[in-house]
């Protein structure tokens, strides 16, 4: 009887996920063939490759503009077309407004971040946070990206005068920390100095990819929300979202009172509190400021680190480049005397146009997540895409393609300058594109233009590694295994 109970159950499971994963053949859509129970991400279960990548190598295995593949469990469609993605999120935005990432705003508040919340609960948080990063409040921020820099500067230049190889990733990460302390979470620390600092501690056991709950958690938040639904596991592991409440309630508690006034975001929130007064749909509570406060924490700090390491990795394979780019900035530091200044940062045109060249290798982001939210008829075609259908846009396929961009292996700057434009403007989107974009992108540019200047005015660095990487596996953003070893060098002039 028992093996009769066994072998019904082993049969009744099997046909449920013949079921499962012959869902796109059901729906009559082009699909890539699935892999009982890995769906078509048996490498990033394998812990192989990183998120990322699992994702990204599915664009070459189709050519059509929308292929459908299975997260493990749960059934979506790549969108390969360039075009179709960004229409998706910027003119057809109505039927695409969600991300179908896991948000439980009730039972797990600090899943309910601005990145993920649904609907009218993200137009309203938005609006909210949007003035946080005008013009006017990253001048106010500035002086703090500043002295920050210069600690940075100071710290690099004991380890030029040793002529040693240093792990730069490492480096550049403890520095963007401590940003981020004194701008997020409204008090100061010692990253840069102290490796061991718990801030930079909870971060590290955050990302810890030997961690089984942790990936877990990095699986259900972007490819099965169901799964963290359906366990109960939260978003965040217990003590880093102890940690995240204890700092955040603590100093909104301090800057309610009036004992603490900062131009940094706990003060934006805190203002944003007191002029919301009792109004309870307009105010918002110490769960939701300490989620989204981490959001910046969590999300922004790697984004910044790879965006500022990664132009430094391809800098160091491509000397003309840093010997041009380098020149643009010692001309902008004679011309205003040393001073920098947002309007000076803004001057530096050839800067830019690397770091977009970086965020096109290298997006802080590869996977863009979208929800249909409304049936959608797919434009030129007669296909429908069903309301809840998840969308997944791979930034990594779409910016490696020739088709988009020629010599897509080639780190060339000159692609994005005006006058030697040479890419597909509708297939550049590194920090998304509509109103989903990435809320907090310019100060990201803003702290990775002040890092590369500070370093590159002063500094030459050497590459030890070849310049194609292999990324660390299961991690959610670009990381390069191993981190980036160079030696750096004081500059000459």
């Amino acid at each position: 009887m028992i093996l009769y109970s066994i072998g019904l159950i082993v049969v009744i499971a099997f046909l449920a996920l013949k079921y499962v994963y012959s869902y796109w053949d059901r729906h009559g859509f082009p699909n890539l063939k699935p892999e009982i129970p890995y769906g078509n991400l048996r490498i990033l279960a394998e812990k192989k490759e990183s998120f990322n990548v699992a994702i990204n190598n599915l664009y070459d295995q189709s050519t059509e503009r929308l292929v459908g593949v299975y997260l493990f469990f749960r059934p979506a469609l790549l969108v390969r077309d360039a075009h179709l993605a960004k229409r998706i999120m910027v003119n057809d935005f109505q039927h695409f407004h969600d991300r179908g990432v896991y948000c439980n705003e009730h039972g797990d508040p600090m899943s309910a971040n601005l990145f993920a919340l649904p609907g009218q609960r993200w137009k309203s948080l938005r609006g909210k946070l949007t003035p946080t990063f005008t013009s006017g409040q990253l001048r106010n921020m500035l002086p703090t990206f500043l002295e920050v820099g210069n600690k940075l500067q100071h710290y690099l230049d004991g380890l030029a005068t040793d002529n040693q190889v240093v792990n730069m990733r490492d480096i550049v990460s403890r520095y963007v920390l401590d940003v981020v302390a004194s701008v997020f979470f409204g008090f100061e620390a010692n990253c840069l100095h102290n490796p061991d600092d718990a801030f930079r501690v909870a971060l590290r056991d955050l990302n810890n990819p030997d961690s089984f709950l942790n990936n877990i958690r990095s699986t259900g938040v972007f490819l099965c929300p169901g799964l963290l639904k359906f366990t109960g596991i939260s978003s965040l592991a217990p003590p880093m979202k102890k940690f995240t409440m204890e700092v955040i309630s603590s100093h909104l508690h301090q800057r309610e009172t009036g004992q603490v006034t900062r131009r940094d975001f706990i003060q934006i929130l805190t203002d944003l509190r007191r002029k919301a007064g009792n109004n309870a749909e307009e105010s918002l509570s110490d769960a939701q400021c300490a989620a989204n406060v981490f959001l910046f924490y969590g999300a922004g700090a790697d984004t910044s680190t790879g965006a500022i390491t990664f132009t430094l990795h391809e800098l160091t394979h491509n000397a003309e480049v840093m010997t041009k780019l380098q020149h643009e900035i010692d001309e902008m530091m004679e011309r205003h005397k040393g001073e920098i200044t947002y309007d000076n940062i803004n001057e530096l045109k050839y800067l830019d146009l690397c770091i977009k060249e970086t965020l096109r290798i290298y997006p802080a982001l590869a996977v863009l997540n979208r929800e249909c939210t409304m049936d959608y008829r797919v434009p030129d075609s007669e296909v429908v895409i069903r309301k809840g259908t998840q969308m997944i846009i791979p930034l990594l396929g779409i910016s490696m393609n020739e088709k988009y961009f020629p010599e897509p292996e080639l780190y060339s700057p000159e692609r994005f300058d005006e006058a030697t434009k040479n890419y597909d403007q509708d297939a550049y989107y590194p920090f998304g594109a509509g109103p989903r974009n990435c809320i907090g992108l310019r100060q990201g540019l803003l702290l990775t233009k002040i890092a590369l200047v500070l370093m590159l005015s002063r500094f030459n660095f050497t590459t030890t590694i070849p310049r194609k990487l292999s990324f660390e596996p299961v991690a959610v953003t670009l990381a390069p295994k191993g981190g980036l070893p160079m030696k750096i060098q004081k500059r000459r002039r």
